[in-house]
């Protein structure tokens, strides 16, 4: 089964993210900002990140901008999650450096576990 990291600020809501994908069957690892994520992806590649923008420390932008710049890192799939109001134009900001989509928060279980399983490598 795919091994997902979920890399977001808010311990109640990364922790309900990690539970449902691993009650879906997934590996799941956590990371609280970007530093965090990079850390976690030079020791061991992930299938697929959900990530947070709004994030202290290092931001969803930053990151996905330094992920980007690392061999290791540059093609993982990216799914954004995120409460901007102007989260279509900002989608479309995030597309144009490989994240595959976007998600609003506030989001349905289901509707991330579709986008997991569409962008997740099985």
């Amino acid at each position: 089964m795919p091994n997902i990291l979920v890399v977001e600020d808010d311990a109640a809501i990364r922790g309900l993210v990690s539970e449902v994908l691993r009650d879906d069957g997934y590996q799941v690892r956590e990371a609280t900002n970007g530093v965090e994520a990079l850390e976690s992806l030079r020791q061991a590649r992930p299938d697929l990140i959900v990530l947070d923008l709004m994030m202290p420390v290092m931001d969803g932008w930053t990151f996905v901008e330094e992920c980007r710049r690392k061999e290791w890192c540059g093609e993982v799939p990216i799914v954004v999650t995120s409460a901007l109001h102007d989260l279509p134009r900002t989608a479309d900001q995030l597309r144009a450096l490989g994240v595959r989509t976007c998600l609003a928060k506030p989001f349905d279980v289901d509707g991330l576990l579709a986008l997991v399983e569409r962008y997740a490598p099985s």
